[in-house]
């Protein structure tokens, strides 16, 4: 029997980081933001670029903040206020809006591209990613599958599914005839590729990972005695939520005092690696990182 050959590791083990260099180095923030429509994802995340740029000692072009674009509400206004965004970063923000896989795809790609050219030249400077938002993109992705497939928009392939249900005397059929199994392994297939890209990326070129996502509201058994009103996350929660250190829910709330409409913002750590869960009303990043570590 012919002897092996042997391999040598070395280089490869070299290369691997130590519990004591993963500690020493600049922390991460992974993070997932979600809630409802004008809750203050986008506000966050713009406002945790100004606030990381301000409590360093960077120039602006040692900053950089890239956002893929999947629901179309557009950030201009937001960009465009002093409190939010930095007026000396605007520049370094760049922003695309992309609708398919394909091009949502070939964006990570360039993006992440963009930040390994940032940190070869400013390997400590500040780098944040943000994907613009889960639901809308899972949607898109099974469109994408509809259209490639079955030569169908998700929506004329339901009517056209439907039609077929009344034909055959029946109540429903399924969105795609060849099963659940067979369409959605190919639908989450797409959608997850540009997050696991993402979440590897921000490992090797050091940038925050922010991610939105809108909270929906269902009734389960509508009708029946086990009527249920469920809150949750569009997209998918359970192929995302692993990728986040942080999942922080933003919450509006609005009530009218003697003829004044007074508004309330309210944050609330979901999960969190570093510090215990809490909750806190009218959040400003200052005061949301020292609870933060107040909570450690």
């Amino acid at each position: 029997m012919a002897k092996r050959k042997k391999t040598d590791y070395s280089a490869l083990i070299e290369s691997a980081d130590t519990g004591t260099q993963m500690v020493a180095s600049k922390p991460l923030r992974h993070m997932k933001l979600q809630g409802f429509p004008g809750g203050g994802k986008s506000h966050f995340a713009l406002a945790f670029f100004t606030h990381e740029y301000k409590i360093s000692d960077l120039k602006p072009e040692e900053c950089l903040m890239t956002v893929i674009d999947c629901d179309l509400e557009g950030q201009r206004d937001l960009v465009a206020r002093d409190d939010i965004l930095d007026p000396e970063l605007r520049s370094r923000l760049y922003r695309k809006i992309t609708r398919t896989p394909e091009d949502v795809n070939d964006m990570c790609l360039a993006f992440i591209d963009l930040h390994r050219q940032h940190a070869e030249k400013y390997p400590d400077g500040l780098r944040v990613m943000v994907m613009e938002n889960e639901g809308a993109y899972y949607l898109n992705c099974r469109d994408y599958y509809s259209m490639e497939v079955h030569g169908k928009t998700e929506a004329d392939q339901l009517l056209t599914r439907q039609a077929q249900a009344i034909s055959e005397g029946k109540k429903t059929l399924p969105m795609f005839a060849e099963g659940q199994m067979h369409s959605y392994k190919v639908i989450n297939k797409m959608f997850f590729q540009p997050y696991e890209r993402l979440k590897v990326g921000a490992e090797i070129y050091k940038y925050h990972f922010l991610s939105t996502v809108l909270m929906k509201q269902y009734t389960e058994g509508y009708g029946t005695a086990n009527e249920n009103k469920v809150v949750a996350s569009a997209g998918r929660a359970d192929l995302t939520d692993p990728l986040f250190d942080w999942i922080v829910e933003l919450t509006q709330q609005q009530r009218t005092v003697k003829g004044e409409l007074r508004t309330r913002h309210i944050a609330e750590i979901r999960k969190s690696r570093t510090c215990k869960p809490f909750r806190i009303e009218n959040p400003t990043q200052e005061s949301f990182w020292n609870a933060v570590k107040k909570q450690t």
